[in-house]
């Protein structure tokens, strides 16, 4: 299970500069209050619990009339995040992966020779 730390580390981390944030959903079911559309967060929230998924956080109120429920799952290289959203009596929600890879190249001999400046001197001039 991912610390609930770390989850919110995953949550905020900035995405890439080439992948903008995935935007919410509308679902189509209809609920009567904001109290029935948290009972689904809670809802789903306990089915993601139940299925194992590796970190699951909420509901919980991002503002008044905002709550959401995050649940997470480890996929290759990083991370499947599911954002379930009642905004209001309205719910939607969103999904994106974050990847763990580093943007640096991973050390290699090869690497090091492509980076070490000494290697790219004249001959004669080092």
């Amino acid at each position: 299970m991912i610390s609930g730390a770390l989850l919110l580390a995953l949550l905020l981390a900035p995405a890439a500069a080439e992948q903008e944030e995935a935007p919410f959903e509308a679902s189509s079911d209809v609920f009567a209050d904001a109290a029935a559309c948290r009972g689904r967060l809670e809802s789903e929230a306990a089915k993601a619990q139940a299925a194992r998924y590796d970190a699951v956080r909420g509901p919980y109120a991002i503002e008044d009339g905002d709550v959401r429920v995050h649940m997470v799952r480890a996929e290759g290289t990083g991370h499947r995040i599911w954002e379930h959203r009642c905004l209001g009596k309205d719910l939607s929600s969103r999904t994106w992966n974050h990847s763990m890879e580093a943007a640096e190249e991973a050390f290699t001999v090869e690497s090091a020779v492509r980076s070490a400046e000494w290697l790219k001197k004249e001959p004669g001039k080092q």
